[in-house]
């Protein structure tokens, strides 16, 4: 989907089958969604895939006006059901006929398992320069106010995202110690957490989350294009506590900046109350440090995702 395939460090092995015959059995599957044709594709099946993450596998499979598309396609079992989720929040988002600050995915077809999708060009938020990357972060911020301030449509619950934190709170015992941290790195980890822990927990509605906005799954267009970035990977959308959305907003800029241009863009009940705000902030920083940490563990210190990681702890 993007323009730059990478796979994450140390991707759990897939157990299911994603090779050529099974990518053309998805495509004479395919069911386009209201409006578009199949027949608009110029089919040029791939002999492998171009990117490949924890859960899904991107197959070329062809142009629609020059563009390529490809295949998303799930590589593991257990995450069949997010490609669905995925479907439905993102039919969601484009049936409002809202304005939104970033694009998203355009879906164009599905199958079992799989959806097509026009590639998008571009490097991930965690590659550019810094100047970009602030300025791609704002539109983050309000973009994250826009999903959050609109309507939830029933999707399964993530058990890790939007979740209280003291549900999350062994793994961030068990990331701390393997991080490796200094003692002063290490010290003020800990204090974040235990404000974030400490604050009052979430008692508004449920809101519509992307689940996992890090770096990484923010596409910056190619310069002089004149596009805008787009927010991908809606696979781990949920419903909960925004704390966790605005954790991984952090992680672009580790700065109230960004946490201040959400408040004055997002329109959901309670924003402008300072005590609601104060507590979901601490909540914020504390689910940027979680996943900091998870960051720091999982890559190499030369990756991206890495140094965004080493930002937030460092901040």
């Amino acid at each position: 989907m993007t323009g730059v395939p990478r796979a994450t460090p140390s991707s759990p092995s897939a157990d299911l089958p994603v090779d050529l015959r099974r990518i053309e059995l998805l495509c004479a599957r395919l069911r386009p969604e209201e409006g578009f044709q199949l027949e608009r594709i110029t089919w040029a099946i791939g002999r492998g895939p171009r990117g490949e993450g924890w859960d899904n596998a991107l197959w070329p499979i062809g142009l629609l006006d020059g563009q390529q598309l490809v295949l998303r396609v799930a590589r593991r079992e257990s995450t069949r059901t997010l490609l669905g989720r995925e479907v439905t929040v993102l039919r969601r988002l484009r049936g409002l006929g809202t304005a939104l600050p970033m694009d998203m995915p355009t879906i164009l077809a599905t199958a079992d398992d799989a959806v097509l999708v026009p590639w998008i060009e571009g490097s991930t938020a965690d590659e550019v320069v810094p100047a970009v990357r602030h300025a791609v972060a704002l539109d983050l911020a309000r973009m994250l106010a826009a999903v959050h301030s609109g309507p939830a449509p029933e999707v399964g619950r993530n058990p890790v995202r939007g979740v209280p934190l003291a549900a999350r709170a062994e793994t961030f015992a068990a990331d701390l110690d393997r991080a490796d941290l200094s003692p002063a790195l290490r010290e003020h980890a800990e204090d974040r957490w235990r404000a974030g822990l400490a604050a009052e927990t979430w008692q508004g509605r449920e809101l519509l989350l992307h689940g996992d906005p890090h770096p990484g799954n923010v596409v910056v267009p190619v310069p002089g294009t004149g596009g805008r970035a787009s927010l991908i990977d809606w696979g781990d959308t949920t419903r909960g506590d925004p704390a966790s959305d605005l954790g991984g907003l952090l992680l672009h800029l580790p700065s109230e900046v960004l946490l201040t241009a959400y408040r004055e863009t997002a329109a959901w009940t309670g924003i402008d109350d300072d005590v609601v705000w104060q507590a979901l902030s601490a909540r914020a920083w504390a689910w940027g440090t979680k996943i900091a940490l998870s960051l720091v563990t999982a890559y190499p210190p030369g990756h991206g995702l890495a140094a965004a990681g080493t930002r937030m702890l460092s901040s």
